[in-house]
């Protein structure tokens, strides 16, 4: 009787510990790289740690948000539960919490730049020549585009719908649109400043290419 107490008296710290640190540290399990990012908020910025295992995204940790208590950081943990889910960072945004969840994956992104997850967002697949229109989410309202793709390259990117700071948010816009036409690729960065406009030109162009 007392053998055994003696035991569960050991063996209790240490279970512990290894469910404080996910049972990596004790029972060998894959401890992964950890990569640190920032993004935008809604009310100031979003920064995320992500543990990552042979190409493989393990956990996402919100270190900092201070957007709307039980509605951001709800948010931000759904999309981060998402991405790890998907292994990939082309999840949807929460509804009503646009901002937040732009965010995180904002933070998630810098964390991992340059680091592969397998997925791709290139336009190394086929488009079928046409004009194609799709919406995404701005800073002052949605933001509507019109794609157009010839000989299965994008040719040209139309703004239809913006109303997002003049001088600010369409200047990142028109940026925005002229690296996705010059790359062949929605994987581009984001314009310091007007992230959120950004995200909703990129945003509105997978959408209209069903990406």
């Amino acid at each position: 009787m007392f053998k055994q107490q003696k035991i569960a008296m050991i063996l209790m710290p240490i279970l512990a510990i290894a469910i404080l640190f996910g049972g990596n540290a004790i029972f060998g399990g894959p401890k992964g790289d950890v990569y640190e990012g920032v993004g935008q908020g809604y009310n100031g910025e979003i920064k995320v740690k992500v543990t990552m295992a042979e190409g493989e995204i393990l956990s996402i940790d919100i270190t900092e948000i201070n957007d709307t208590p039980g509605l951001g950081d709800a948010a931000a943990q759904e999309v981060a539960a998402n991405i790890v889910a998907a292994q990939s960072t082309e999840v949807d945004t929460v509804s009503g919490a646009t901002l937040s969840s732009q965010g995180t994956i904002e933070a998630v992104n810098n964390a991992l730049a340059g680091v592969s997850l397998g997925a791709s967002s290139s336009m190394d697949l086929e488009l079928e020549d046409g004009e194609y229109e799709g919406t995404g989410s701005g800073f002052a309202g949605d933001i509507k585009v019109k794609v157009s793709v010839e000989s299965g390259k994008i040719s040209a990117i139309e703004l239809l719908d913006f109303n997002d700071t003049p001088g600010i948010g369409d200047n990142a816009a028109e940026s925005i649109i002229q690296e996705i036409v010059n790359k062949q690729s929605v994987a581009v960065d984001t314009v310091s400043g007007a992230t959120v406009s950004s995200e909703g030109v990129i945003e509105a162009v997978k959408n209209a290419l069903e990406l």
